[in-house]
């Protein structure tokens, strides 16, 4: 079977599908002065050429034929000599295929029938460059036809697996991908998805803005955003924070579509609330303790200096019979008291109170601080009191 040579100057074989009389000629209109095109109403048609001669590329029209677009994708990936030849999808409003269930399955590249003439032209010779440096001596040059079907479908396992959302759309903003990582988060189902304007996905005007970031330099270089934190909108109108990742496509130096990776942390972030909630109780719990501590210290350091205070004014109250001198004795003694239950106080202290001082500075407020000291010590009165009383009830029983 020859599948002909790539001399240089030769015009390429290319093979048109397509059961449409118009969609047929439409091809023709736009691509057979650069081409050898060879045009095929009937699959079986082409099927039978095929035993003599390959093209370099065909054209598959998605249209009801004698052989179904999916069969004859199925029929070239059953033999290495055809698998890896390229080929391109046409598809309109009212294909019976869907366009992505031929991608699916191995096709590189499709074109709506209502751009041929724009598009179609530029595609073919662009895969045909490509079919023909995939000539030269590669990494991948062992690698067959079947092979490069079941890389394919590795990678879209790949996407499918992840378990981030991965979302890709074109240049124009229709979504192409939407992989169940996305469904999972967003809502939306792949079905209600692919065709959605990808600025659905964003608050007002987000879209625009990461547009712009990627094409700045200050989140990875022009062209690309490496990670940053962004909120996205599910189908519900929740607003969702995530980790985005994203770049442009570009095929000959012309952006084409947009991929964006994004992770959910709505849970990363309930568990940095948790943390830091335990980081700010286990401050408290140290602060308690320190202040327990050091007034447990200070309330024993100033005891003993104290009382000795308290024991010499009263001895000067007995010894000294001036009226004056006795008042000054009792302020003395009053003083000397307060200072004592303010020591007392600090010596009871088992939790962390503040008030606010002068100045809207905050110090401990002795009050609330001692009162739980003070609190149990008055439960632990009321009963023995209720239980003395409980039994000299018995007794006189």
């Amino acid at each position: 079977m020859n599948q002909g040579g790539h001399s240089k100057g030769r015009k390429r074989n290319v093979w048109a599908i397509d059961a449409r009389a118009d969609v047929l000629e439409a091809i023709r209109r736009c691509c057979s002065d650069d081409f050898n095109l060879t045009c095929f109403s009937d699959a079986r048609r082409a099927i039978l050429y095929a035993r003599r001669e390959l093209p370099d590329l065909v054209i598959l029209g998605l249209a009801k034929n004698t052989i179904e677009p999916l069969e004859l994708l199925a029929l070239r990936g059953e033999f290495d000599q055809i698998a890896a030849l390229p080929a391109i999808a046409i598809y309109g409003r009212d294909d019976e295929v869907d366009v992505d269930l031929v991608m699916a399955e191995g096709v590189e590249d499709a074109v709506a029938i209502s751009c041929l003439e724009e598009e179609l032209p530029r595609r073919i010779r662009w895969r045909l460059k490509d079919q023909h440096d995939s000539e030269v001596p590669s990494p991948l040059a062992g690698i067959d036809g079947r092979s490069a079907l079941r890389t394919f479908d590795f990678m879209k396992r790949v996407i499918e697996a992840s378990p981030n959302a991965i979302v890709a759309a074109r240049r124009s903003g229709e979504i192409v991908l939407f992989n169940p990582a996305a469904v999972h988060i967003l809502g939306w189902s792949e079905e209600e998805a692919l065709g959605m304007h990808v600025k659905n996905l964003y608050p007002e005007g987000g879209a625009r803005r990461i547009m712009g970031l990627m094409l700045a330099d200050q989140y990875g270089g022009a062209g690309r955003i490496d990670s940053m934190r962004e909120v996205v909108i599910n189908v519900d109108g929740e607003l969702i924070p995530v980790e985005i990742s994203a770049a442009l496509i570009c095929e000959e130096g012309r952006q084409i579509a947009t991929v964006g990776v994004f992770t959910d942390l709505r849970q990363q972030m309930t568990l940095e609330e948790r943390l830091q909630e335990a980081m700010e109780a286990l401050e408290k719990t140290q602060r308690q303790a320190v202040v327990a501590e050091v007034a447990g210290a200070a309330a024993h350091e100033l005891n003993q200096p104290l009382t000795s205070l308290l024991g010499y004014v009263e001895y000067l109250r007995r010894k000294i019979d001036d009226e004056e001198l006795q008042r000054i004795i009792a302020t003395v003694c009053d003083d000397a008291s307060r200072v004592a239950e303010v020591v007392r106080k600090i010596g009871r202290i088992t939790r962390y109170r503040t008030r606010d001082y002068a100045g809207g500075e905050q110090i401990v407020d002795l009050e609330e601080a001692s009162r739980v000291e003070e609190d149990v010590d008055h439960q632990k009165i009321e009963s023995t009191a209720e239980m003395e009383r409980v039994s000299l009830d018995d007794n006189h029983q």
